[in-house]
């Protein structure tokens, strides 16, 4: 067996032996009623490092129990590779270094797990989902390479899913299979969709591994975990993926949330925890200057550097050293 299959056979495992992390319920307050001070403050320690974000009052869209439709109508577009369907597990062998995949619907249940094998843990798998539903991730994805998911009507794992990948990036917005095989990480929003990301469930990615939540409006409740790589929640409605050559993910918003659509609502909350021992997460959302407090309302006490970019944009940069 090569190394691809594996790695990939040992995140199952590891998966199948791992009670699902279920998150506590947020509690979201009324706007008038919005204290300014930090709900809960950044913590530092020897093993791991917590971001928690003050929580403001925000509307998230509602997703339907789409679960049962399951992963369906997958294509290879772009790239090379299979897709293997059974009862319970499917599974993804990636021939090529970056394969992009249009499904007509991506949902996995409680007990239904995706498997990636892919070439080397700097892989990349697109996964564009084409669904008039958003998609609800209730069980588990294992990958060695990294996964993109992609779904502009919205992406949930439930407190029940668990992924065990060398990385991942969940988008509410859209990226076209030709640009990303060209190496053009460009994210888009699609008018008249919600654009949510919300994690309730367990991300955790391999050492040195990235976990990227993008979208209109993105809200972690869960646990993060990419210990040596990097952590990156961005709301906005358009952005650009970036690698360094270590592999470590950055992203940068360059189109902003308006005012009027944003409301008196938070675009980026982060209630859940964010565990990156010796590495960096990078906080980022684009709006107008007048409503930057309500896109990121962050305790900033510990953060190395909080950088207002020129199209209004912010990037709180917290960098841990390794222990």
């Amino acid at each position: 067996m090569n190394n691809a299959n594996t790695n990939a056979t040992a995140n199952a495992n590891s998966t199948r032996s791992r009670p699902p992390f279920r998150a506590q319920p947020v509690a979201l307050m009324p706007n008038n009623n919005v204290d300014n001070s930090p709900l809960c403050h950044s913590k530092l320690s020897a093993c791991a490092m917590s971001v928690c974000l003050a929580i403001a009052a925000t509307s998230l869209p509602s997703f339907n129990a789409h679960a049962a439709n399951g992963l369906k109508g997958g294509v290879v577009v772009g790239g090379s590779g299979t897709i293997s369907q059974g009862d319970k597990v499917t599974t993804i062998t990636q021939a090529s270094q970056n394969m992009a995949i249009n499904w007509n619907s991506y949902n996995v249940k409680f007990d239904e797990q995706v498997n990636y094998i892919q070439p080397n843990a700097s892989s990349l798998s697109l996964n564009r989902i084409l669904s008039n539903n958003g998609s609800v991730i209730a069980g588990n994805i294992n990958s060695n390479g990294q996964v993109i998911l992609i779904n502009p009507n919205g992406v949930l794992f439930t407190g029940d899913s668990v992924l065990n990948v060398g990385g991942i990036i969940a988008s509410g917005l859209d990226m076209s299979p030709s640009d990303f095989m060209n190496g053009d990480y460009v994210f888009n929003e699609v008018l008249g969709t919600d654009g949510a990301v919300i994690n309730n469930g367990l991300l955790n990615a391999s050492l040195g591994g990235n976990v990227a939540l993008i979208g209109k409006t993105v809200a972690n409740n869960g646990l993060i975990a990419a210990n040596l790589g990097s952590v990156a929640l961005a709301a906005g409605k358009q952005a650009v993926l970036t690698f360094d050559q270590a592999g470590m993910l950055g992203v940068r918003i360059t189109k902003a949330v308006l005012q009027d659509e944003l409301g008196l609502d938070a675009a980026l909350i982060n209630s859940g925890e964010i565990n990156a021992a010796g590495g960096r997460v990078l906080l980022s959302a684009s709006t107008s200057q007048d409503v930057f407090s309500q896109a990121v309302n962050s305790n900033l006490e510990q953060a190395t550097s909080v950088v207002v970019h020129s199209d209004g944009s912010l990037t709180t940069l917290i960098e841990r050293l390794a222990a």
